[in-house]
């Protein structure tokens, strides 16, 4: 058997070298896109509260000093005749500051704030936003809510604007009520922009410049965050995810043909080795990376070695040299007894340690065979016979009764002959009407044949065991029945030749006490 050669083939750490690149840098974009456009929005949202501020403005101005509302702007003179209001807030840039406090007691509303009363309600029903009107000592004169006397001077962006500059800020919002879902208006972001637009006697007046203010209008409101804008925008987003699922699936496509295609057919041909099929050649793809085609190789040395050698002998040393440890111990403890003390002892004595040193050797024979056993049944193939499971069972049942023990069996369903190792289910149906035995020797035990699954039940009359024990009762050596001889290999070799045959071995408590051992007998 060979590995087909390739001519060419990337390396894996090439190909994942480029992905993780992909993976590595495609968040950063994402993160650095939106949060350019949630900066975005922000200075938006100061754009529009800005507007929404001047209009307050002159309309107070004109109700405040009827005789320049209407004076006209001139064209001469040096005066600029554009002055725009340009958005300055950065978000990550600009300071975040406490949410906004009032100072003072409220009252209702008084004339002087009147003739704005209504345009800054409209600002809240139409645009969410909080206007209110302070006069030159930052005491509001003007809200939507009819709520004036309070005083806002302590503000920065107010307190600036008192003096004829422009000092947005963010602050942070306050809420006690949970997040509302992605439809709803008032589902925003954690801060507001807040900002404050001054008042100028002279319409003229420039920023900066120290003219006179006759008032400002606060305002702010929560920007458009950013979840909010792309569900707003969900149906313009439907072709940037549709590219984003086919590059998707195009890298998931690539890493399947080049890497997981490759090891999958690697996986089939040892599974299809490890049923016994003979293989000519590992075939993995001319696409798969040099590391894959180098374990396809040592795949191959790997069999060749087994083929010649069984891995079991690691176990089997490993297990006999744990089990054998304590009848040596007591081996080499009575023999070293005799032959410092023979002298000494009595013959009744000397005989004793004798018996014990037989009894030892004698367990230590039995379970050396039965070790051999399992790894024989764990490690070959077995050869399979047409079996009359009636007559087997007929014949273990007498075998049983001539030794003096009952043994019932009950047909549930119609048997049939099966294609097992006559040997193997000698040895299956005598270890588990041993262990029954073991756990109820005044009782019969009860053997049931069912159909759906095929299988056999054995069930014994012993003591209530612990849960625990049924989880680990055909691990090998593993046994409550040491101390009368057990060698916990009894149904590690019931489960091993019912899983050579293609079945399988559990145990459950039986609710009037005892257990019961189900043996699937397969196909």
């Amino acid at each position: 058997m060979k590995v087909r050669d390739v001519v060419w083939a990337p390396r894996v750490r090439t190909l994942l070298s480029v992905l993780f690149l992909l993976v590595l840098v495609l968040p950063f974009l994402l993160v650095g896109v939106l949060r350019l456009y949630e900066g975005a929005l922000v200075r938006q949202t100061e754009e529009v509260l800005v507007a929404e501020a001047v209009v307050i403005g002159e309309v107070f101005r004109r109700a405040s000093m009827p005789e320049q509302a209407f004076a006209p702007l001139p064209n001469h003179g040096g005066f600029e005749p554009y002055l725009p209001y340009r958005a300055e807030l950065e978000l990550g840039r600009s300071p975040t500051l406490g949410p906004a406090t009032r100072v003072g007691t409220s009252r209702t509303s008084t004339l002087t704030g009147a003739s704005v009363t209504p345009l800054l309600e409209r600002t809240v029903i139409r645009n969410l936003s909080g206007a209110r009107v302070v006069n030159a000592e930052g005491v509001v004169v003007a809200s939507p809510l009819h709520e004036t006397g309070y005083s806002l001077a302590h503000l920065e962006e107010v307190a600036a604007a008192l003096r004829g500059d422009y000092a947005p800020v963010l602050r942070r919002r306050y809420s006690d009520e949970p997040d509302p879902p992605l439809s709803s208006l008032s589902r925003a972001a954690r801060f507001r922009v807040s900002i404050a637009v001054p008042i100028f006697e002279d319409p003229h007046a420039r920023l900066g410049t120290g003219a006179r203010v006759i008032g400002a209008v606060y305002n702010n409101r929560t920007p458009l965050n950013t979840t909010k804008a792309l569900w707003q925008w969900r149906e313009r987003l439907y072709l940037p995810l549709l590219l984003s699922l086919l590059i998707t699936f195009t890298i998931v496509a690539f890493v399947t043909a080049t890497i997981a295609g490759p090891l999958s057919r690697l996986r089939r041909h040892a599974e299809e080795v490890a049923a016994g099929a003979d293989i000519d050649a590992y075939e993995v793809g001319r696409v798969a990376p040099q590391e894959i085609h180098a374990l396809a190789h040592s795949i191959q040395r790997m069999r060749d070695q087994l083929e010649t050698r069984a891995e079991y002998i690691r176990e089997f040393a490993a297990n006999t040299a744990h089990e054998l440890k304590t009848p040596l111990t007591s081996l080499r403890g009575a023999a070293e007894l005799l032959i410092e003390d023979a002298d000494t002892m009595s013959e009744a004595q000397q005989k004793r340690f004798l018996e014990n040193l037989l009894s030892d050797a004698i367990r230590m024979d039995g379970l050396v065979l039965r070790i051999l056993d399992l790894a024989r049944i764990e490690s070959t193939k077995p050869v399979r016979e047409d079996v009359d499971l009636a007559a087997f069972l007929d014949g273990v049942r007498q075998r049983y009764e001539r030794r003096g023990h009952a043994v019932r069996v009950d047909y549930q369903a119609p048997t049939r002959t099966l294609a097992y190792a006559p040997e193997l289910l000698d040895t299956l149906i005598t270890n588990l009407v041993d262990n029954a035995l073991r756990h109820g020797p005044d009782a019969p035990v009860q053997i049931v044949v069912r159909a759906d699954p095929f299988e056999l039940e054995v069930r014994d009359h012993g003591p209530v065991l612990p849960e625990g024990h049924f989880d680990r009762a055909f691990e090998r050596f593993h046994s409550t029945e040491r101390t009368r001889g057990g060698t916990g290999l009894g149904l590690a070799t019931v489960r091993a030749i019912a899983r050579a045959h293609g079945g399988d071995a559990r145990a459950e408590r039986r609710p009037e006490g005892g257990a019961s051992i189900f043996v699937t007998l397969g196909a």
